[in-house]
C-alpha cells in the first residue's frame, strides 16, 4: 500500500496560524495505477514535441570524373526514402551509404550505373526518455541515374556535412514508418 499524506486547510485568519492536521489517504493497486499514468501523461506533455535536426548536403554535386564520364547520355531524376530508428547515437555517414547504395541498386535494374547530381537531406528527431532514448532518422537521398563510362565511387556527396549524434550507432528498425 501507498500512504499519501495531505493537509487541508480551511480559509479562516485562526487556521492559518496553526497547523492543520494531517490525513492519509490510502492507495490500492488500481489508484496507484492510475497514478502512474498521470505521472506519464504529464511526462509526455512537459516533455512535448522534441526538436528535428535536419542536416543537408547543399547544392546538388556529382563525384568528380562522373561527369565527364556521362556526357551526352540521358539522366533520369530518381529520389529515396528510408526511415532508421536508432540507439545510442547516430552515425549519418553509415545512413546515407546504406540510402545510397539502395538507390543504386535500384536504378542498375533500370540499366543505369552512376547517379550523378546528388542531393541528401537527413533529419534526426528525438531521443524522447520515455522510449528507451530511441532516435528516429528519415533519409532522402536524391540523384539523376545516368549510364557512365567512369565506375561509381559508390560513396554520398558532401560526407563533411553528415554530423549525426556521438555514441555507438544500432539500428533497431529500419522502414515503414
Amino acid at each position: 500500500m501507498l500512504h499519501l499524506t495531505s493537509s487541508r486547510s480551511s480559509g479562516s485568519a485562526q487556521s492559518a496560524k496553526s497547523a492543520s492536521p494531517s490525513k492519509k489517504i490510502r492507495l490500492g493497486m488500481a489508484g496507484v495505477a492510475n497514478l502512474l499514468i498521470r505521472l506519464r501523461r504529464l511526462e509526455e506533455t512537459t516533455i512535448g514535441k522534441q526538436k528535428h535536426n535536419t542536416l543537408s548536403s547543399g547544392e546538388p554535386q556529382t563525384q568528380p570524373g562522373l561527369e565527364e564520364g556521362s556526357k551526352g547520355v540521358e539522366k533520369v531524376a530518381v529520389e529515396y526514402h528510408d526511415h532508421f530508428t536508432c540507439v545510442g547515437g547516430v552515425n549519418v555517414a553509415t545512413l546515407l551509404r546504406v540510402a545510397r547504395a539502395a538507390l543504386l541498386q535500384r536504378v542498375e535494374a533500370l540499366g543505369a550505373n552512376a547517379l550523378v547530381d546528388e542531393h541528401w537531406e537527413c533529419t534526426i528527431s528525438g531521443p524522447k526518455p520515455i522510449h528507451n532514448g530511441a532516435y528516429k532518422v528519415h533519409v532522402r537521398y536524391q540523384a539523376s541515374a545516368t549510364k557512365s563510362k567512369v565506375p561509381d565511387p559508390r560513396r554520398p556527396v558532401a560526407l563533411d556535412k553528415a554530423k549525426g549524434v556521438p555514441g555507438l550507432m544500432t539500428i533497431v528498425k529500419r522502414g515503414d514508418h
